[in-house]
């Protein structure tokens, strides 16, 4: 045998034993052998930037990883993605070539810009407006979102909205600035005006004053916020935020601590952080992980001459969701609110009926300085996640249609502490509670749609609607 013949036998001998040759004995688990990644290459990408998908992914090119853990950080990466915003559908695999790894990431970009006509209802959820049926309570006008601009994941925003609640503003978000991408910087300002608010609950009902000849409360803001996020899954802000709020005398006649001081000009600056670890796996409609959020804001800074009121506010949650078995997911979660003063204006504090609100109470407000709430959810898949692909669509943006179906039960319950309205709404200061039954509908572009059967602690049941995901 001659000496090149000996030089190939042992070259095909080195390069088989990466995949399964016998090494004194033992088979070699090659799932547990480190290759390096040789390149990330993106498909699909019209629009975004490279650094800007790069940003999401939790390897980079030149990483040492075996086969097993690239397999589960692909999915972890296609998730981060996904929860962007900027992609409908996005694949990642890869390719062992002679030692070395190249992987494809091809992500079907979304339709970034929307210049819309604007018809919205203005109330706190849409059962208030569905219950009394008034044409008269829309909002209509045109917005301009332009999600992703520049391809660096940017938004910037005008609004022009007309009707019920009128409002103008304008937006700009850059959330990836410096080297590493950890920063980001925005800016926004708006006003808006109504002729018709609501200024006190009674019985646990928002009641409203219209004057139809002037504005009853004008309003504007200007907020400054900073964001920070080293690691993909944690993120800060700070925002700097000035409010000027001004009503006629009539509401302050009405509801005296509508303001401060009986005052008609509210004016403030406030102070806010927020932090939230996400480790959700879908954000609009997630089925496993969980997430934490902690919200503080300081109203009320001392740097105005009539600013002659402060308080600290604290918001903090956490939420769950895990997948049983098969089909069967489960979801529950906490969150609270402490204030440092009861003595609010009542345009400041909000309880439990605005953002956030428990089920079955979705006609009432419980008004209140403190409260807390916990939700629970058993959910069923009754149709898995599915695509249909439509033809007749020249654009990629639109030509696949996504959907699921899921029931779910439910059960929340929550408390208000409340000082100042208690003896006029009998809900404040007590438990509640409330169960039911309910089907969610998840589509294209994170759209949720949730249909509920819901029976409260008074045992009143209703059907309600709602389009976004519950916990």
């Amino acid at each position: 045998m001659t000496f090149r013949s000996i030089n190939l036998i042992a070259l095909v001998f080195l390069n088989l034993l990466p995949f399964g040759m016998f090494a004194k004995g033992n088979v070699v688990d090659t799932t547990k052998i480190k290759y390096s990644i040789q390149r990330i290459d993106v498909i699909g990408n019209k629009v975004t930037k490279y650094s800007i998908i790069q940003r999401e992914l939790t390897f980079k090119e030149c990483d040492l990883i075996d086969t097993a853990t690239l397999a589960k950080e692909l999915v972890q990466s296609r998730l981060n993605l996904m929860n962007t915003a900027l992609f409908n559908f996005v694949a990642i695999h890869y390719v062992l070539d002679r030692g070395e790894l190249f992987v494809y990431v091809t992500v079907t970009e979304r339709w970034y810009v929307w210049p819309a006509p604007i018809i919205e209802i203005p109330d706190r959820n849409p059962n208030i407006w569905l219950q009394m049926r008034d044409f008269t309570r829309l909002n209509y006008g045109a917005y301009v979102m332009w999600n992703n601009f520049r391809g660096r994941k940017e938004t910037l925003q005008f609004i022009i909205r007309l009707g019920y609640s009128e409002r103008y503003g304008l937006a700009y978000n850059i959330p990836n600035l410096g080297k590493h991408q950890r920063s980001g910087l925005g800016i926004s300002y708006g006003y808006s005006r109504n002729h018709e608010i609501g200024y006190k609950s009674f019985d646990n009902e928002l009641l409203f004053y219209n004057d139809e000849k002037k504005y009853t409360r004008q309003e504007q803001f200007a907020r400054l916020r900073y964001t920070y996020r080293k690691v993909i899954f944690n993120s800060h802000a700070v925002e700097f935020r000035y409010n000027q709020t001004k009503v006629t005398d009539t509401i302050l006649n009405l509801a005296p601590t509508y303001t401060f001081n009986g005052k008609n000009n509210l004016e403030y600056f406030s102070l806010n952080y927020f932090f939230a670890a996400d480790h959700r796996d879908y954000k609009p409609y997630p089925l496993k992980g969980w997430i934490y959020t902690l919200d503080v804001t300081q109203t009320g800074l001392g740097l105005l001459k009539d600013e002659n009121f402060s308080f600290l506010k604290l918001e903090s949650g956490i939420r769950f969701h895990n997948q049983f078995k098969g089909r069967w997911y489960g979801a529950y979660g906490i969150k609270g609110k402490w204030s440092s003063s009861t003595q609010q204006p009542y345009y400041v504090q909000k309880g439990l009926g605005y953002g956030d609100y428990l089920r079955g109470y979705e006609y009432y407000v419980i008004d209140g300085h403190n409260y807390g709430t916990f939700k629970i959810n058993l959910k069923y898949q009754l149709i898995k996640p599915n695509t249909i692909d439509f033809n007749y669509f020249k654009s990629d943006k639109f030509d696949k249609l996504y959907y699921a179906f899921y029931v779910n039960a439910f059960f929340d319950a929550g408390y208000v502490k409340d000082n100042l309205y208690f003896l006029e709404n009998s809900l404040n200061n007590k438990w509640q509670y409330s169960y039911g039954l309910g089907i969610d509908f998840i589509g294209y572009y994170d759209m949720v749609f949730r249909f509920e059967v819901a029976r409260n602690r008074m045992n009143e049941i209703g059907v309600f609607f709602h389009y976004f995901a519950p916990i």
